[in-house]
């Protein structure tokens, strides 16, 4: 055998390795992603992932090394769905009201079609904020903090709200969205807002009253935001 095929297989098998270590590390987190949204992270033990991905400890630690390197993994392929999901919106030659209303409908349409995605991102906000806020953290929280993947997480958790404050500042330069309140404090509403849309929307929905109304619940909260947002 040659020296320069060889190295071809070297490389074949080195490459077909890699895909396959992929695969079983997407493997594990899509299965801890679906434990997580059921359990929570306190609640949730390595042997609870294990059990679901059908796979033994060793082999779990031989990817994540530990429950909160896990956990961030999930976190981040959960927040790379959400920012992509945002990069696919149609926002090109509206206005800046327009497209803050374009990522209000995405986040909600987010929120329904991909639910324990969405649930996910959320507790991690809930877990980031009790790290940032509370001057003695918990252990668990500690350790989140300390985790490999954490600074890289937390700089994609940050990147929604840019770029929804970045889509109001552009309202605001084109006179369409209020420029009496600052971009900060418009984003923070617009997201309390949809939050809490989400939130409720899933209880509304199986109301047996106002059915009619509750199929319209997203337009009439876009129509609240763009109310907020009006000059």
């Amino acid at each position: 055998m040659s020296i320069f095929r060889a190295l071809n297989l070297y490389e074949y098998f080195y490459s077909m390795k890699a895909v396959i270590k992929e695969s079983r590390a997407d493997h594990i987190i899509q299965h801890a992603k679906e434990v997580f949204f059921k359990k929570g992270y306190s609640m949730t033990a390595i042997s609870d992932v294990c059990k679901s991905a059908g796979c033994s400890r060793t082999t779990l630690y031989s990817y994540f090394e530990s429950k909160e390197n896990l956990y961030l993994a999930v976190v981040k392929k959960t927040l790379s769905r959400f920012l992509g999901h945002f990069a696919a919106l149609e926002l090109e030659g509206k206005s800046g009201m327009d497209r803050v209303l374009t990522l209000a409908q995405g986040y909600l349409d987010y929120a329904q079609a991909a639910p324990q995605y969405y649930q996910v991102m959320l507790d991690f906000y809930g877990i980031l904020r009790s790290i940032n806020e509370t001057a003695v953290q918990v252990e668990a929280h500690r350790k989140i903090k300390e985790g490999i993947y954490f600074e890289h997480v937390n700089e994609l958790a940050q990147l929604p709200f840019k770029l929804l404050t970045e889509e109001i500042q552009t309202g605001q330069m084109d006179g369409t969205i209020n420029s009496s309140t600052s971009p900060v404090e418009h984003m923070m509403n617009i997201w309390a807002y949809l939050k809490g849309i989400s939130d409720v929307s899933p209880i509304v929905t199986k109301l047996d009253i106002n059915k009619e109304k509750n199929q319209d619940l997203q337009a009439v909260a876009l129509g609240i935001i763009r109310r907020m947002l009006e000059v």
